[in-house]
């Protein structure tokens, strides 16, 4: 038979990758715990006795109230199609069309997604730039408060927590500027479900106050791919009474009708296993990692755990972030390097590797890392590499379009030379790395903004959101 995404799953599986990359629960290591019956078996439907989703009455309604209790929340619904569209759902739960929100440059996409079905519109903040380390960071307090100076009508903000390098932002102190102003704190905490259950952790968006959050329990619980928590906060109904009743009426527009009971019980699972385990193996994890660490940098490795910014409260010190620019590669030649060693990272930029840990791995899992990592110091690289500088513009883009009047308009593929005036349209484009769109539907598109990208572009980095053929989406004029 001709079966090439089944034939490409069991070859991946056949090269037995140690994997430092989501999901959390690695190849099922901790599932031996889940039940006596295969997930198979467990893929049913809503009959007698198996509650359903879209109005939890029974099993599901009594998971979800234990989730909420665990994860510190006033209600906790379960998504199945990931926190992409647990984010969708918060933002049209907040925001309404014409709701100014305020945003960071390097949001997830998911969010311009929930741009576009909210009929919200952008507050572009830009985060802090670490030239240094080629790094964006996070947006500091000081830029929130500039952004509610200039758009005190903004509805709310919404921030990512933590971003995929372990940094967290000031969240603490950003909800405490918000809510000032009576505006909603939203976080996309896709990569932070754990964070909640040790101390030594930065705090989660629920100790933070937040009013609206989201999960990937996937990510670093030991759950099923696109099995998320969509919470919402314990202080919020007094401020907004109705809010429940959104949150409640777009989680069951946006979830399938047929939603996946494996995906459902992995969600109860990781819930009971962090709860009644997760203080003790966060311990063990964060304990092979400070070993990690310090065998790494014995390499040469710059493994980042003493990196300070202003903007950046905390690290989150279960994610590995592994700076080998100074050994004269790039992050993509050392993931490829690892992965010939039997070493699967999770992604890599100019500068670095980025690799998941969680409670699922082992110590041997990192005595293999670390002999893995020996293969990247004995490479001859390019010593040159660590002083390459990709050019990196401040400026926001005038928006001329509405995220939803961009993405609803009629659009045309040119080449990038002759974009200059155009509004850009369909999809962002920008360089990667960073991976930060340089232009968003709807923005109008500049000679210095299309300079930027073809010297980026020069310099190695790919240019994301074009056709096949390197063209540009712009709005039809």
């Amino acid at each position: 038979m001709n079966m090439p995404l089944v034939n490409g799953l069991t070859e991946y599986i056949s090269r037995n990758q140690l994997p430092f990359h989501i999901p959390g629960h690695k190849g099922g290591r901790l599932f031996p715990e889940f039940s006596s019956f295969s997930l198979a078996q467990m893929d049913l439907t809503e009959i007698s006795g198996l509650d359903n989703l879209q109005s939890p009455e029974g099993i599901i309604r009594e998971a979800q109230q234990l989730a909420a209790k665990v994860f510190q929340s006033d209600a906790c619904f379960f998504v199945v199609n990931g926190s992409t569209s647990g984010i969708h759902a918060m933002m049209m739960a907040a925001f309404q069309s014409g709701d100014k929100v305020m945003i960071p440059r390097n949001c997830h996409k998911s969010v311009w997604g929930g741009l576009i079905l909210s009929g919200a519109e952008p507050v572009f903040i830009q985060p802090e730039y670490d030239e240094k380390r080629c790094l964006y960071t996070h947006v500091s307090p000081e830029r929130v408060e500039q952004a509610i100076h200039e758009n005190p009508n903004a509805k709310g903000m919404l921030i990512t927590n933590p971003d995929y390098y372990g940094l967290c932002p000031q969240l603490s102190e950003i909800q405490r500027i918000l809510a000032l102003h009576g505006m909603k704190l939203l976080v996309d905490e896709a990569h932070g479900p754990h964070l909640i259950f040790h101390p030594d952790l930065p705090p989660s968006a629920a100790q933070c106050n937040a009013d609206l959050w989201v999960q990937s329990a996937h990510k670093t619980l030991p759950a099923l791919t696109q099995a998320a928590y969509l919470h919402v906060g314990n202080h919020t109904n007094a401020l907004d009474t109705h809010l429940m009743e959104r949150v409640t009426q777009y989680h069951r527009l946006l979830q399938s009708t047929s939603p996946s009971y494996p995906i459902m019980a992995s969600l109860d699972y990781a819930r009971a296993y962090m709860e009644e385990q997760g203080e003790e193996t966060l311990d063990k994890l964060l304990e092979y990692l400070v070993w990690t660490r310090k065998e790494l940098r014995t390499l040469g490795i710059d493994t980042m755990e003493s990196y300070s910014r202003p903007e950046v409260c905390q690290i989150d010190t279960t994610r590995l972030v592994l700076d080998i620019s100074e050994l004269g590669l790039t992050g993509f030649q050392g993931e490829e390097i690892l992965r010939q060693a039997g070493i699967q990272v999770e992604m890599s930029d100019s500068h670095r590797l980025v690799l998941v840990c969680t409670v699922a791995d082992r110590r041997v899992d990192f005595k293999n890392l670390v002999d893995a990592c020996k293969h990247l110091s004995t490479h001859i690289g390019d010593r040159e590499i660590k002083s390459r500088k990709l050019t990196i513009s401040r400026e926001i883009p005038r928006q001329m379009l509405s995220p939803k009047e961009a993405f609803a308009g009629k659009v045309e593929w040119i080449s990038l030379k002759h974009a200059m005036g155009r509004i850009c349209g369909g999809t962002p484009v920008g360089p990667y790395p960073p991976g930060i769109p340089k232009y968003y539907p709807g923005e109008l598109i500049t000679a210095s903004g299309l300079e930027e990208l073809l010297e980026n572009q020069g310099q190695g980095a790919q240019l994301f959101g074009l056709s096949e053929e390197g063209k540009i989406s712009v709005i039809l004029e």
